[in-house]
């Protein structure tokens, strides 16, 4: 990796081509990355990615503009912007075959803060299902007024008389409050981004104003 900076590489990323762990860590680690992946901001390479190598314009930035917390850092980095040059290795098991100290519970906390702080996906599934239920149970509504007027009182075979009016009222004031959560949380989000003070962009190199000629 160090070879590698000396070419010019800002950010040096190994990522695992194939690795000999248990079948659950295997498994926890697919499903891990392949969430990531698809529902949030940050890209992983293949086979994931523990360590990496940077630059120290790279590390001043994650030391006086980021400021990681209750995240993974290499999540950190691969959101700054800079291309990183990743290269694969396999990961044989080790020697030493003690029980790791890194538990699954750790992992499991790792996984969870990582992906709560990088993608928008539980707000938007939140939206999509209190919408879904609002419209659902609305066109249902509209259906059973229009039997209870026009078509035969006994099409919903039921004993109980306001049985289904209570049940589809209840579904769409349910889907109406999981649409307002939704809203709620769109800006809680936003407060989130802000109070981060990420920055919108990186300035590489800065050039002395130059002179006037006479």
């Amino acid at each position: 990796m160090y070879r590698l900076w000396e070419q010019g590489h800002k950010v040096i990323i190994p990522h695992r081509i194939s690795r000999e762990d248990p079948l659950a860590s295997r498994l926890f680690s697919h499903c891990f990355y392949s969430l990531m992946n698809r529902f949030s901001e940050v890209t992983y390479p293949d086979g994931g990615a523990d360590l990496f190598f940077i630059d120290r314009e790279v590390i001043d930035i994650l030391n006086t503009r980021i400021h990681p917390i209750n995240t993974a850092s290499i999540a950190e980095v691969l959101r700054l912007g800079f291309d990183p040059y990743f290269y694969g290795y396999e990961r044989p098991l080790g020697l030493n075959r003690s029980k790791s100290r890194w538990s699954f519970r750790k992992k499991l906390r790792l996984a969870k803060d990582t992906f709560f702080s990088s993608s928008t996906f539980p707000i938007l599934l939140i939206n999509r299902v209190g919408l879904f239920a609002s419209l659902l149970s609305f066109g249902m509504i509209i259906f059973y007024l229009y039997i209870t007027v026009f078509g035969n009182h006994e099409f919903w075979g039921l004993q109980v008389p306001g049985w289904v009016s209570i049940i589809l009222f209840i579904t769409f004031f349910g889907g109406i409050i999981m649409l307002s959560l939704g809203v709620i949380a769109e800006y809680i989000w936003r407060i989130y981004e802000e109070v981060k003070a990420r920055p919108g962009y990186i300035i590489r190199r800065k050039e002395e104003d130059r002179k006037p000629r006479d």
